[in-house]
């Protein structure tokens, strides 16, 4: 394995994963392929607000995946994620397969963003740490793509806010997974990646 991909993996492993899903949402099978490093993209980040819970109970990868021990009472497809999962597994969106997908806060945890978003403003220390944090992640995935620039996906509107100050160039919003109605979620997802892929090219 890459030196810096494992470093990676050691430092931001149990919150960070990549957008390749099996058919049940799973990724464990897919990292141990000897193929795994040449799926991924970590020049495109798909960028969350904040996990709900702690992670650091998890395994490596599994965020944003059907692993996830505390939801283990639930099945993929009541998860909110696999909209996008499915919606990214489509053809269309060929070129965003792989890409690295992480949280800007990894230390502070709720379930409801904005809850997180009131947190924040009382304590800024919270979003300081979690930028330095950010910042080291994302010199990791610039040392194991070996490029400068990154195609940033935020993921609803308190990721991109708290985003934009950390990375001013090619930064993106789609529409939140987690909003009601599946069908609509889903295409309103895809229309947002529609236009940022017609806008990199």
């Amino acid at each position: 394995m890459n030196k810096y991909l494992l470093q990676l993996k050691q430092e931001f492993g149990k919150c960070g994963s990549w957008a390749i899903w099996g058919e049940n949402g799973e990724i464990e099978k897919i990292i141990k392929n000897e193929n795994f490093e040449s799926l991924i993209k970590p020049n495109i980040i798909f960028m969350g607000f904040n996990a709900s819970y702690d992670l650091k109970k998890e395994g490596d990868w599994k965020n944003y995946h059907s692993e996830l021990r505390h939801k283990k009472k639930f099945t993929w497809k009541r998860e909110h994620c696999r909209k996008l999962a499915e919606v990214l597994q489509e053809d269309e969106f060929e070129v965003l397969k792989g890409a690295y997908m992480t949280d800007i806060i990894k230390n502070h945890y709720d379930s409801d963003s904005g809850i997180m978003a009131g947190k924040i403003k009382k304590d800024k220390t919270i979003i300081e740490e979690n930028e330095q944090s950010l910042k080291k992640e994302m010199e990791l995935l610039s040392k194991i793509s070996r490029a400068d620039k990154f195609l940033v996906i935020c993921m609803g509107d308190a990721s991109f806010k708290e985003t934009k100050k950390t990375i001013k160039d090619n930064i993106y919003k789609i529409y939140h997974y987690a909003n009601y109605g599946y069908g609509k979620v889903k295409e309103r997802i895809r229309q947002d990646l529609r236009e940022i892929i017609k806008n990199v090219r």
